[in-house]
């Protein structure tokens, strides 16, 4: 959702119901002008360059010869490096003068550079601008400005029916790829992309210019054998193409079995992948085959180099007198934490006192700015992951343990270091001033929403009773969400309710239990409580113009909200031309039908016609929250932007100036589309392993039956997602009764012939269970007797 629940969410679990912190719905970095190398990270993006581009001013060197081209940043290189050659900056006036496409030669013989040490840190410097997005590269080594080619970067998102769509790293409408455009990449590949026309549903239509990056050279998929060539199927449906098994390079796997293949040969217009088995996960899929699965499928980084894991061992357990000094005191104020039955990591801690002008509040982050340094091991693998990825039962952290629920976390009645946003908050739930500051504190309590909710909202004397220690403190943070919540919708913020599932496993990583995930007002409390820092911390920096990831949530896109308001028209209810359309008029639809029987189905549709929301180095607002200034702050244990965000108010307290900030707005920009990027992997990630595990749980109930409503109607039968469960299935068209039925693709409607029988979005039917298989994530309803 793009509202309140990516604000933050519960930490690890182990084995037990899934709550993981929802995304709103809702890092390569470079410096500008920084002497830069092209060494690649493994598989995935180079490495994070995070020493700070600024060193002590010193005078400019003897012998120092000036520059062949007008820099304006001549002085900053002369002051950093031996052998200065030209800055970025001057690079791209060079390329977007020239008006064409260069080759390196012809850059050096412009800059004058020809000793071989020049011709180096040109070559760096040039790879590193190609990594960092400011410059493209054609197959004949042809150097140019990205931006005034008119060509948009983006993630390939492959569809399983051969075509495909670009997705811009800048945001905005997709870019629709023919199946012809899609043989030459991958599901996941990053590409320059021209547009080239419209397509006859009047997309805009793309041409792939350049592949920038490939997508993990991994994959799951099953073992087939055809005329003697092994070839291996991909599990990821978008992945179209089968790969060619090297001969000799099958490590013996036989037809049928799991296996891990990486790719060794790209494909192009004229063939398929070529690659090699790594590993033979199994002969057939079982529950707890998934998460290894996805975490193979997806190539998420789970295990510690060990350089982390030494730097993770020199961190001190225990915080001490050293660390104290420069930091606010507060150890006796009754900080608490409260989080998920089953977390194991505590980012945040909270407190509110009533006063003459609203409530004092203080929200108190983990410091892992102070444990985690740029360029440190541990902070280049933070940076590869870029989030903790949460799955039931599992979790693969973005820190060691010993980090994220040791010494970073905010455990009970021990002292941790944390960075505290202290804010004064008017009757009318309005922020009117607030500070940050470094400080010390012991958390008073590690409560759960459970059992806060209990004592405070169900005034369970056995709660309160437990709580009784912190119940008055409880008590004025209750009072505080609901000046919040009134500031909230005065703002027209979108409340999606979430259709998130909960799993509980066995402890053979059987699905046991089911259900949808229940939020009461303690989650709402904690959300508007970091809601509220992750805002004052976006306006302090913006205020002081240090680089930094803002949380970016755009307007509806055009295409998506043209189709949203033909859905809309079917069930007689509009919202404003685009134009027009504000958060709060969302909002007000989502009020107006929550007691429907189809609101599910609404919201859900609603939802989905949504931007993604992104980081991005400039601050457009967020738009689901109805919020002008907006990033993440109150999560650095399992996010890295977030991490990002403590390092710039860390500096900006110190008194540090925007242009000597160790990440330039070039460098942010790319730290920005990386987070953004492993945001995605991860989100797919566990998208994978929830419709896994539900078609596992379905497999045991085949035959049962079940309520629903038709969630979506199309030529080959109706989708129908359980009341209670939210599990969507299929009803085909010949488990319907017997009939030949018309398909009406714009008032989504399946007529029958000769009955004259109607099916539509939002009917409401009962269903059998008819098949389910964990294989093929697919689950097959009929329509029960009666419907």
């Amino acid at each position: 959702m793009p509202g309140a629940r990516n604000a933050r969410g519960p930490g690890k679990r182990a084995g037990q119901a899934k709550a993981k912190p929802a995304r709103e719905a809702a890092k390569s970095p470079g410096a500008a002008g920084g002497r830069d190398d092209a060494r690649t990270r493994g598989r995935r993006s180079p490495p994070p360059k995070f020493m700070p581009e600024r060193l002590p001013a010193l005078p400019p060197r003897k012998g120092v010869r000036p520059p062949a081209v007008h820099d304006p940043h001549a002085e900053r290189e002369a002051s950093r490096y031996e052998r200065p050659i030209p800055s970025r900056e001057a690079i791209l006036a060079l390329l977007e003068q020239s008006g064409e496409l260069m080759t390196i030669e012809a850059v050096a013989r412009a800059l004058q550079l020809s000793a071989p040490q020049d011709l180096d840190a040109l070559t760096r410097r040039l790879a590193a601008m190609l990594r960092d997005g400011q410059l493209i590269q054609n197959r004949r080594g042809g150097y140019g400005v990205a931006t005034k080619l008119d060509l948009i970067r983006g993630n390939v998102i492959a569809n399983a029916e051969g075509f495909g769509f670009l997705r811009p790293d800048e945001g905005g409408e997709d870019l629709y790829l023919s199946p012809a455009e899609m043989r030459k990449v991958l599901h996941g590949d990053r590409v320059l992309a021209s547009v080239v026309g419209v397509d006859r549903r009047g997309r805009s239509q793309g041409a792939i210019v350049e592949v920038l990056e490939r997508r993990s050279p991994r994959l799951v998929g099953r073992v087939i054998e055809e005329n003697g060539l092994v070839l291996v199927t991909p599990d990821d449906r978008r992945l179209h193409q089968d790969v060619l098994i090297t001969p000799g390079k099958d490590r013996g796997a036989r037809s049928g079995q799991i296996v891990v293949v990486e790719i060794t040969d790209q494909p192009t217009v004229q063939r398929g992948p070529m690659g090699r088995i790594l590993t033979i996960l199994g002969e057939r899929l079982t529950p707890s085959l998934v998460v290894e699965m996805a975490i193979a499928s997806h190539d998420l980084p789970h295990e510690w180099p060990a350089a982390v894991l030494r730097d993770a061992a020199e961190v001190e357990p225990e915080v001490s007198a050293a660390e104290r000094k420069g930091r606010v005191d507060l150890r006796d104020t009754p900080l608490v934490t409260i989080d998920g039955e089953d977390a194991k990591d505590f980012d945040d801690a909270v407190y509110a006192e009533p006063n003459e002008r609203g409530f004092r509040l203080i929200v108190a982050i983990a410091d892992v700015s102070h444990y985690v340094r740029p360029g440190s091991p541990l902070d280049e693998e933070a940076y590869n992951r870029a989030t903790s990825v949460y799955f039931p039962g599992f979790v693969v952290p973005m820190l060691p343990e010993t980090l994220s629920n040791g010494i970073c976390s905010l455990n009970p009645k021990v002292e941790r270091l944390c960075m505290a946003c202290e804010m004064q908050v008017d009757h009318d739930g309005e922020v009117e001033r607030s500070k940050f500051y470094p400080a010390v504190m012991r958390s008073h309590a590690r409560l759960t929403y459970d059992k806060v909710w209990r004592a405070i909202g169900l005034k369970d004397a056995d709660a309160r009773a437990e709580l009784a220690d912190v119940l008055p403190q409880l008590r004025h943070l209750h009072q505080l969400y609901k000046l919040f919540a009134k500031a909230r919708q005065r703002r027209g913020a979108i409340d999606f309710e979430s259709n998130e599932v909960a799993f509980r496993l066995g402890a053979g990583g059987e699905v046991v239990q089911l259900g949808a995930y229940e939020r009461n007002d303690a989650h709402k409390l904690i959300e508007e409580c970091m809601i509220a820092a992750n805002v004052e911390a976006a306006k302090y920096l913006q205020k002081r113009r240090i680089p930094t990831p803002y949380r970016v949530h755009a307007p509806p896109p055009a295409s998506k909200y043209d189709d949203l308001l033909e859905f809309l028209r079917e069930f007689k209810l509009s919202l404003p031309p685009i134009e027009q359309v504000t958060p709060g008029d969302f909002s007000a639809l989502l009020k107006k039908v929550r007691k429907r029987p189809d609101a599910s189905l609404i919201e859900s549709v609603l939802l989905r016609s949504q931007s993604l929301a992104v980081y991005q180095p400039d601050d457009p607002g967020h738009f689901g929250l109805g919020l002008e200034s907006y990033t993440h702050f109150t999560s650095p244990i399992r996010r890295y932007p977030d991490l990002l965000v403590h390092r710039a108010i860390r500096y900006a307290l110190s008194g540090g100036k925007p242009a000597a900030y160790e990440y330039s707005p070039s460098a942010m920009a790319s730290l920005c589309v990386h987070c953004s990027q492993n945001e995605r992997r991860a989100d797919e990630a566990e998208r994978d392993v929830d419709e896994r595990y539900k078609c596992a749980w379905m497999e045991k109930h085949v035959g049962s039956e079940f309520a629903g409503i038709v969630s979506g109607v199309a030529s080959f039968g109706l989708f129908v997602e359980l009341t209670e469960s939210k599990i969507t299935g299929l009803v085909h068209i010949t488990q319907l009764p017997n009939d030949y039925y018309h398909f009406d693709a714009t008032r989504r409607l399946l007529t029958g012939e000769r009955r004259g029988l109607r099916f539509r979005l939002g009917d409401e039917v009962r269903v059998q269970v008819l098949r389910a298989s964990l294989e093929d994530r697919k689950i097959d309803f009929r329509l029960a007797s009666g419907r």
